[in-house]
């Protein structure tokens, strides 16, 4: 968990934007909500899918025999955008690390309650995975 924690308070570093390149399967996610830490097993989850990215900007979703598309952009060296066919913006994550081996995702979410002081974000952990 710590190990987690120390890759998100690293300096930015300049990523090699080629390593995304490939399949690659989710590890572990952890949801943080205002310091308290949730971790979602993958088998069973919606996590469980495997993310396919080529050189054209497509990402291929794969998940119980079934695959999806969506375009995909690594954005100011540090964020991962994702856009549905037509171009229209889908989501956005923070690249905490992407190496040949890891990539490790932190999306920020929406405050459950009205006000202020609300910490909410998911780190997603994936390993490259040969095909």
């Amino acid at each position: 968990m710590w190990l987690i924690c120390s890759w998100a308070c690293q300096p930015k570093k300049t990523i090699k934007k080629e390593y995304i390149l490939g399949a690659w399967k989710a590890d572990s996610v952890y949801h943080f909500t205002n310091g308290f830490v949730q971790a979602i097993k993958i088998e069973d989850s919606e996590e469980n899918i495997v993310y396919d990215y080529d050189t054209t900007g497509t990402v291929f979703m794969r998940k119980d025999g079934e695959q999806r598309s969506m375009k995909y952009q690594i954005i100011e060296n540090d964020s991962l955008v994702y856009f549905d066919n037509g171009g229209r913006y889908l989501a956005g994550f923070t690249i905490v690390l992407l190496g040949p081996e890891k990539l490790v995702l932190k999306k920020i979410q929406k405050p459950l309650f009205a006000g202020k002081n609300q910490e909410i974000y998911d780190i997603r952990c994936f390993s490259h995975i040969n095909r």
